[in-house]
């Protein structure tokens, strides 16, 4: 019975895809999350019209549209922006690179978490350092220079106002 079936549905998919005389429209191809992509010649001339049959899922609801759930080849074709459509093979080696950059972009954010965490870490020494610095700096204010060269502190000066 797999046999009958599998002989069905090939012969299904031959008719489908060829273009007779009699039909109208005809399957350009599929993704790979089972999307059927058509075209049929625009009956007032000009270039073919071009449309995707979703595939049926549990939710499917024909009044919501999420184009972003189609790939962006096949968008592309849609939109006349590319003439051929795009293969099953091009259509995985895209899967295959968009995981790569899913899993590089996942490690550079763990990376950046963790230069994150050192930073923070750098700025609460430097903070606690400071503190410490402060409380070896205060010192009772005198009016006289005190130290010599690198440790030279400047006295205070108060002008006095002169009355005239």
């Amino acid at each position: 019975m797999s046999k009958s079936a599998g002989l069905l549905g090939k012969l299904s998919l031959a008719y489908k895809t060829n273009r007779f005389p009699w039909k109208k429209h005809a399957l350009v191809g599929y993704d790979l999350a089972g999307n059927e992509y058509w075209d049929c010649p625009n009956p007032l001339g000009g270039r073919m019209k071009r449309w995707v049959q979703m595939k049926e899922t549990e939710n499917n609801d024909a009044t919501i549209f999420n184009q972003n759930l189609l790939p962006v080849q096949w968008q592309a074709w849609l939109r006349h922006t590319r003439q051929q459509p795009p293969s099953i093979v091009e259509l995985v080696q895209e899967e295959k690179r968009r995981e790569i950059v899913l899993q590089r972009a996942k490690a550079l954010d763990e990376e950046w978490e963790q230069r994150k965490l050192q930073i923070e870490e750098e700025r609460e020494r430097e903070r606690v350092l400071e503190e410490v610095k402060k409380d070896e700096k205060v010192q009772p204010k005198t009016t006289e220079p005190s130290g010599q060269g690198d440790t030279f502190t400047p006295g205070e000066w108060n002008p006095v106002s002169s009355k005239r």
